[in-house]
């Protein structure tokens, strides 16, 4: 007799264990399915100053400065650049503020004075588009 109420005793334990289990896995597939999904967005923005080296090395660093970033690519032949980021992270009203506290005229609005006086004097010179 002492030894089914053993074998009874270790089944039910076993059982117990078993649902546990279960219910740890399924607790966490359903918290981490409720974490929100990030989108990769793409901003593409006019950048006035994108018009030397210089200019594009400052924008990409300012820019990638930000959490959330994914990547950037600046195009100083047509004065654009596309951002990539995540939406979770960092919102397209954010970037722009960003790169107008370091003076950048984006879309043809003009950053911060202060700031845009302490670029290289490369990115006002007008270039020609022969």
């Amino acid at each position: 007799m002492g030894w089914k109420n053993v074998s009874r005793r270790s089944n039910l334990i076993n059982r117990i264990l078993n649902k546990t289990i279960w219910f740890i896995i399924a607790l966490g597939l359903i918290l981490s399915s409720c974490e929100k999904e990030s989108k990769i967005l793409v901003l593409e923005l006019d950048i006035a100053e994108l018009i030397c080296i210089d200019g594009q090395k400052i924008f990409e660093g300012r820019i990638l400065e930000l959490e959330g970033i994914k990547s950037v690519s600046a195009n100083i032949q047509t004065r654009k650049a596309q951002i990539h980021y995540r939406d979770n992270q960092v919102s397209a009203v954010k970037i722009e503020t960003h790169l107008g506290d370091y003076g950048f005229t984006i879309d043809g609005v003009p950053g911060n004075d202060v700031a845009r006086g302490r670029l290289p004097q490369c990115c006002f010179n007008q270039r020609s588009d022969n």
